[in-house]
Parts: structure tokens; sequence; C-alpha cells
């Protein structure tokens, strides 16, 4: 069967939606003939695997917005795709893979952490506008056979949302390259970068990672540090360009000391091995891949109620969920904890994650596609 897949960009090199984009149409392409079709392409092939570029001109971005979710589908289509599976936001499509959620949840969210102004402005942004009225058609099209959720919170929020049946929206968690996390040499690791960056071997150190800081409740992190164990450092991996007033915050709190902003690493797999715990307090996360990426470097995970990820916690991490990630109190009071938490942790949150390997996303996706065949 030949199978179109649908993203607006295609860059397998680019953040974890692009490889999980990526990662998908390598396991489909273990049993399907596969084809790639997006508005703008890295490459003209991959792995062997056609990228074809859409017939737009180059738009700018609400109107490439609009021509790629009008028209993917359809040019898949007349190319000879059997079945087409939407990364984006497309209407008419077969199959839609929902990772980051609905782009009118996000809108709603991003109230906790926008101006009044700002969020009036992306209510009436043309591109903000195209995105919602655009997955509310592909998500209402009578046509559309399956859903993929990244997470029972995405799920459950599509089904309310759009009024989608629950028998057409299946929970498909990521899977973690558990090679790439699993460092061998971690505590020589440990001893390295600690050293670099000047903090004594015993200290607790806190590790953040992502883009997007206020969504992913930075604000609220080093709101809750003054409470903390006085020796405990958080290292903030990211770009943002707020970064400036996030510095600014922890001088006023008095811990910019024990706070350093590295910006974007490429050494991520090596800042875990330097750290004790992995804090990802969201606002607002469809999943987070960084959580499965820490539990597989074998580190307990500090995350929210409002992160899809919190679901693929073993029993023993679930008490570290902060259920309201506004409240800094809780924040610090659930990181002391886990900051104090037993050793034992770590090998507990290895195995839970050893559960996620893009070979079983692969299968049980293969799976899924043959029972919309059949």
């Amino acid at each position: 069967m030949r199978v179109g897949m649908l993203v607006r960009r295609f860059d397998p090199a680019g953040g974890g939606t692009e490889r999980d984009f990526a990662a998908a149409a390598g396991c489909l392409a273990a049993g399907h003939e596969v084809r790639i079709y997006a508005a703008r392409r890295s490459a003209e092939s991959w792995r062997g695997i056609p990228v074809c570029a859409l017939p737009l001109p180059p738009f700018p971005r609400s109107l490439e917005v609009i021509g790629f979710g009008l028209m993917a589908a359809r040019f898949a289509r007349r190319d000879g795709a059997d079945l087409t599976i939407s990364f984006g936001r497309t209407i008419e499509t077969d199959l839609i893979r929902c990772e980051g959620g609905a782009h009118a949840a996000y809108l709603a969210a991003a109230r906790q952490w926008e101006s009044r102004a700002a969020s009036a402005a992306r209510a009436i942004s043309p591109y903000h506008r195209a995105q919602c009225r655009l997955e509310a058609r592909g998500f209402g099209y009578p046509g559309l056979k399956m859903v993929l959720a990244i997470s029972q919170l995405v799920a459950e929020d599509l089904q309310r949302r759009f009024s989608i049946a629950a028998n057409r929206v299946q929970v498909l968690y990521n899977g973690v390259d558990h090679q790439r996390f699993a460092c061998e040499a971690a505590a020589a690791m440990r001893e390295d970068y600690r050293r670099r960056f000047g903090i004594d071997r015993a200290a607790p150190v806190a590790l953040f990672i992502g883009n997007g800081f206020a969504r992913k409740g930075l604000g609220q992190l080093l709101a809750a540090w003054p409470a903390l164990d006085r020796r405990a450092w958080l290292l903030v991996a990211g770009e943002d360009r707020a970064a400036p007033s996030y510095r600014r915050q922890s001088q006023r709190l008095r811990v910019a000391d024990r706070v350093l902003f590295l910006g974007k690493r490429n050494d991520v797999a090596n800042l875990m091995a330097a750290a004790d715990v992995v804090a990802l307090p969201s606002l607002f996360e469809a999943f987070g891949n960084v959580v499965l990426e820490a539990m597989a470097a074998g580190l307990p995970v500090l995350t929210s109620a409002q992160c899809g990820a919190a679901e693929v916690l073993p029993p023993e991490l679930r008490e570290f969920v902060v259920r309201n990630p506004l409240d800094a109190e809780e924040m610090a009071c659930r990181l002391d904890a886990l900051f104090a938490a037993p050793r034992e942790l770590g090998p507990i949150a290895r195995a839970a994650a050893a559960r996620f390997t893009w070979q079983e996303y692969g299968k049980r996706l293969l799976q899924l596609i043959e029972e919309i065949a059949r």
C-alpha cells in the first residue's frame, strides 16, 4: 500500500516533533511504500523515502498554513496515495497523528502565561485563526478513519472538543532512543560536567530542558527555588527570546548564583548524567519527550498534571506530579521530596521507560494502519 505522509515542514534534524515524524516514516517504510509531502523540505529524499514538495508559491506563514492544509491530502491522492496520514493541520485526511494537541487547546492554555494583550493578539492573528479552522475541518471530516493521539490527555480533549467518537481515537505514545540516554560513562560524565560548571559533587542538581520557557513552567520553577535546599542548583538548557527576563527573575529571587542558563545544547544526554532529577512542570504539554528521555537515563522526574507524559510514570514517581504548576509552593514541596527520594527511583524510572521503544511504536503503528486498510 502506498502511504502519503503529510507534514508542513520536513526536517528530520529539527526538534522533537520533526524527529518523531521521521521515526514514524522509517517505521512505516518497513511495511509500505511511503512518500512524504511537505510545503517545505530540507532534502528531496530521506533514507530512500521520496520527499515531495507541494506546488505552493513562496507564501507568508499564514497563507502557507492554509495552502498546505487545503492541498496536501488531495495532492497525495492524485499522486497515487492509497492512505494519507497527516502530522499537521489538513483537511480530508484518512488518519491524523496529533502530537501537539489541539491548537485551540493551546490558545486557551496560553492565557495562563501570556498578558491579556498577547492573548488578544493571538485571537485575531490570521495564522492562529487559520490553524484553528483547519483543525476543526480536519477532525470533523466524515472520511476521517482514525486519530492517533500522543497521550490520553490529548485524546480526551479531542473527543470533547471536536465530538470525535471514542472508538476513532487511539493513544500511541512515542518511543525513546535508549542507547543514546543509557550512558555507560555516566559517572565520569557527571564528575566532568559538574567540574566545568563549578558545582559540588554532593549538591542536588535539577535539569530543565526545552524551548518556550513560559509554557514549560520555568517561571514557577524559579519561584520555587528559594524554598529549596540552599545547595540546590538548576541547569536550564534551551532557547527563548525572553531568557534575559528569567535571568533577572533569578537575580530578584537571589538564586542567580545557583541557576545556570546554558542556552541551546546538543549534549542533553551528558547534561542528564550531571543531574539528579529532571524538572518539566509545564502549563501545557501534549506529551513531553524529555520525561521519557530522563527516565531512560535513570533519572526521576518532576512534571505536572498538564503534561501528557505524566501518564507513563511508574507508581513510585506519581507523587512528584505537580497538580497545579502555577503553585510555586506545591512545586517546592514536591521538588524537595524528590531530591530527598531514595536512589532506587533511578532504576525504577529506567525500567518503566524500557517499555517505550521506537520498535514498539512502529509495530503498533503498522497494526493500526493495517486495521484501517481492512
